[in-house]
């Protein structure tokens, strides 16, 4: 055996052992009518600005080469946000469609990696588009306007955000089951990606950043404070992309997995790295003099309470039974472990899980030196996540605690926040207001989280005691639903079972 077998050989066991889905992709994508029109495309667009480029570089204006990118960004931003992601969209889709999804996971492949050999079949499609107009691109810095620092930060953060895209991608895939809800999930994305480049013009937005000054320097300042400024950002881009990444796909892996198995600690563990990596990014700026960790901190909490809010969404809601693997996985437990048990599948165990959450961010305002009056509506804004989330819950609980009610939960909570967003301003109109409705912020709105927290400083103190009032029987809601989950924990329902049929017959979307 010649040493170039030898090689070859041995390339194709390390991509066997790598993962048996990408080469099974990679071959498809290779002879895929859609690769090859997107990539000769790419090369036909590449061709058409590299000559436009060279032409207005003859003039001797000495910056085609900054349109030239920008142009050329704008084409590999349709190609990464948009193309492969539909791509990525299919890949599970035309599985299930095919019926193969199901030999897939009878084999000795677990469901993560099934995931990750599609996401990195996508990434070798990404690669192959990117290096098509490498050669471009690489010729917008020779005709001058753009340094290679910045090429290489633009190039980077656009293949992560695409890579995201992707797994964003898998991740709407694995959502639905049956193909009729497929169709309609995948005319959908397609109609909000066709409104974002053609409405909102996704591309053009990114070419007109970088024309008007997006750039982090030139040619002559490749090496100054604006470029380091670039790589900063393009670290926190890229760790918090990531981490995105990672959540999307134990997403995705959730929607494959057995209803008998551990489905939460997983995704508890990603949810909770990503809300560390926040707080840690936002704890790096008290060192910069330029900036104010107040208003850093301000930040943070807000976006902290949108981030908990989805998450509460979907943990308290989650069965109080745990299934029986996991009992007895977790019965083998040494008695230290019982530390994380917020990690652990349960709709009680997920209540104490966002309330520690909830208790470190408000920790970390405080050491930001936030003011006062930010962390009080920080600390509402989270009462008014367990009312919300905590109060039908445990009103239901109350009565059947055993029962497999995760879907109906989560579509009682959209509800009551529907209801308590516009059925006052409704009875208000019906009862009390028939010739001319006054929308001025009052009384009536206090259940409204969004309007109270919008007006939540300039309200009067006796609103904002019925606003605290509010989330302090969220956290009431919270505190009962972790007591009823400790006891069914305990004393499982022998009639009980793992899973509930008509329940994941409608939990298509949202389970």
């Amino acid at each position: 055996m010649s040493r170039s077998q030898a090689i070859l050989e041995g390339l194709e066991r390390a991509s066997d052992r790598l993962s048996p889905i990408v080469v099974k992709e990679v071959r498809q994508l290779a002879r895929g009518r859609e690769f090859l029109y997107s990539f000769n495309a790419a090369l036909l667009v590449g061709l058409t600005v590299a000559f436009f480029g060279a032409a207005d570089a003859l003039t001797g204006s000495g910056t085609s080469g900054r349109w030239t990118f920008g142009a050329l960004t704008a084409v590999l931003v349709l190609l990464g946000l948009f193309v492969v992601p539909l791509s990525a969209f299919n890949a599970l889709r035309n599985e299930r469609q095919e019926q193969t999804l199901e030999l897939i996971t009878l084999t000795a492949l677990s469901p993560r990696r099934v995931v990750m050999g599609k996401l990195m079949a996508q990434s070798v499609r990404l690669a192959t588009l990117f290096a098509a107009l490498a050669p471009f691109v690489a010729m917008s810095f020779l005709l001058g306007g753009i340094d290679f620092a910045t090429i290489l930060v633009w190039m980077l953060a656009i293949f992560m955000w695409s890579l995201c895209a992707s797994a964003a991608g898998l991740f709407l895939s694995s959502l639905v089951r049956s193909r009729a809800a497929s169709g309609f999930t995948l005319a959908g994305v397609g109609i909000v990606m066709l409104l974002a480049v053609i409405v909102f013009g996704a591309p053009r937005a990114i070419y007109f950043l970088m024309m008007r000054g997006g750039m982090a320097g030139s040619v002559s300042g490749g090496m100054g404070a604006g470029v380091s400024t670039s790589w900063w950002t393009l670290a926190m881009s890229t760790t918090f992309c990531v981490s995105l990444t990672i959540n999307l796909v134990l997403l995705a892996e959730n929607r494959l997995l057995l209803p008998s198995e551990n489905r939460s600690t997983a995704l508890r563990l990603g949810f909770l790295a990503q809300l560390l990596l926040m707080a840690a990014w936002a704890l790096s700026f008290m060192a910069e003099p330029r900036t104010s960790p107040g208003d850093v901190g301000g930040a943070l909490l807000f976006f902290g309470v949108l981030h908990l809010a989805m998450v509460a969404m979907f943990t308290v809601t989650e069965d109080l039974v745990l299934p029986r693997r996991v009992l007895l996985v977790r019965k083998a437990h040494p008695s230290w472990r019982q530390v994380i048990a917020p990690l652990q599948p349960g709709g009680g165990n997920g209540a104490i899980y966002v309330l520690l959450q909830m208790a470190f961010l408000l920790f970390v305002g405080w050491v930001l030196q936030v003011d006062r009056t930010m962390l009080l509506w920080f600390a509402v804004a989270c009462g008014y996540v367990c009312f919300f989330t905590g109060a039908p819950v445990v009103l239901f609980r109350v009565v059947r605690p055993y029962e497999a009610a995760s879907f109906r939960l989560r579509v009682a909570v959209l509800v009551m926040l529907a209801g308590a967003t516009v059925v006052p301003d409704v009875l208000a109109y019906m009862l009390w207001q028939p010739n001319g409705l006054d929308l001025t912020f009052s009384v009536r709105h206090l259940l409204n989280p969004f309007r109270t927290l919008a007006n939540f400083r300039s309200a009067t103190p006796s609103y904002s005691a019925l606003a605290e009032l509010i989330g302090i029987t969220g956290v009431l809601a919270y505190v009962v639903l972790i007591r009823i989950g400790a006891g069914v924990v305990l004393d499982p329902d022998p009639n009980a079972s793992d899973t509930d049929a008509d329940e994941l017959a409608r939990a298509n979307f949202l389970s």
